[in-house]
């Protein structure tokens, strides 16, 4: 072709001599076609490199080949390692995502929502999500809620997956009891966030298990859960005089914020503060000193919730409703045992 425009389907098909109704069933392999045809049209779409637009022809069937995905925060290790697992399933299925970030804002949450039901996704994929998708799709639409259990006997196709939080908080409970803290401190994550809640309530039935109650103002939530935020909480604590020999961070981030702080005041961990962070992430392994945390596979949980969708998209029912998989402790130099 002499111009540089994109070539389309009817392009291809007045090359080969064929209807577009044909260069479109050699494409996706159904229907009747002879063996000469499909090397003529192949041989054109290899020549002039043509990309089927799946997005139009979603918007015109009024589904697609693309699963909507929607996270708090695209920058957070835990939810772009997910990410990458979800791509890797759906790139090996001809499908493909569009992804959302959020950046924690129920606004901006809404606003995907929108642009979600917009684009006719096939599915939507949605993690530490406040608003119901379902509702705001306004349409039934295979759904999988992350880190956030729903109803899912009412709207259609709809499963929950999550890696066990509430297990989470008792494992760190008993490592910072092991490691000898009687007078620790939560630092939790997002306090609207179910996530937070489990993680929370599992610690102080922990705690409970050990003969231990913690009174309610030692469980402090920052507006962000950053290493600021760590940093910040840490120090304020240190200002006010509370004393604490232990500290539960419900995120890596607070918790490497909260050794940095530990270390400029010249607090000896573990000897005199036990920390325990939460999720595993790459910078738990370069903290000074290397951060005992409890781990959630990410990547396992963005593949399985791939997978599901997959077959939810084709038309099966979920096997499983709610899914929870396991976590486990990860020691390091941050707590110890005598």
């Amino acid at each position: 072709m002499a111009d540089d425009r994109q070539v389309t389907a009817k392009d291809i098909a007045e090359m080969c001599g064929v209807s577009v109704a044909t260069v479109s069933r050699v494409i996706n392999q159904n229907g009747r076609f002879s063996p000469e045809t499909e090397k003529r049209v192949r041989e054109a779409i290899e020549k002039y490199n043509y990309q089927p637009n799946s997005l139009a022809k979603g918007l015109r069937k009024k589904r697609s080949n693309v699963v909507g995905v929607v996270v708090p925060n695209i920058s957070n290790e835990y939810f772009s390692s997910m990410i990458l697992a979800m791509q890797q399933v759906f790139f090996e299925n001809d499908y493909s995502i569009t992804i959302f970030n959020t950046n924690n804002s129920v606004e901006m949450e809404r606003a995907c929502h929108a642009q979600l039901s917009a684009l006719s996704v096939a599915g939507v994929i949605s993690a530490n999500s406040r608003e119901d998708v379902r509702d705001a799709l306004k349409r039934v639409v295979p759904t999988i809620y992350v880190d956030r259990f729903v109803d899912t006997g009412v709207g259609g196709k709809v499963a929950c997956i999550s890696s066990d939080n509430h297990r989470g908080g008792m494992l760190a409970a008993q490592e910072l009891w092991e490691s000898g803290s009687r007078n620790p401190v939560v630092i939790t994550a997002s306090a609207e966030s179910p996530v937070t809640q489990a993680r929370t309530d599992g610690f102080l039935a922990g705690l409970r298990s050990l003969g231990l109650e913690l009174d309610p103002d030692r469980i402090i939530s920052p507006v962000k859960s950053s290493i600021d935020a760590g940093k910040e909480i840490v120090s304020s604590l240190i200002a006010n005089g509370v004393e604490f020999d232990g500290l539960f961070c419900e995120t890596d981030r607070l918790a490497v914020g909260a050794l940095e702080t530990l270390s400029a005041r010249y607090m000896l961990v573990p000897d005199e503060v036990a920390v325990v962070g939460y999720d595993d992430i790459t910078l738990a392994r370069f903290a000074r000193p290397p951060l005992t945390t409890v781990h959630q596979d990410s990547h396992k949980i963005g593949e399985r919730a791939a997978l599901l969708m997959l077959e939810m998209v084709r038309g099966a029912e979920p096997k499983e409703a709610h899914i929870t998989l396991p976590v486990g402790l990860v020691r390091r130099e941050t707590t110890r045992r005598e």
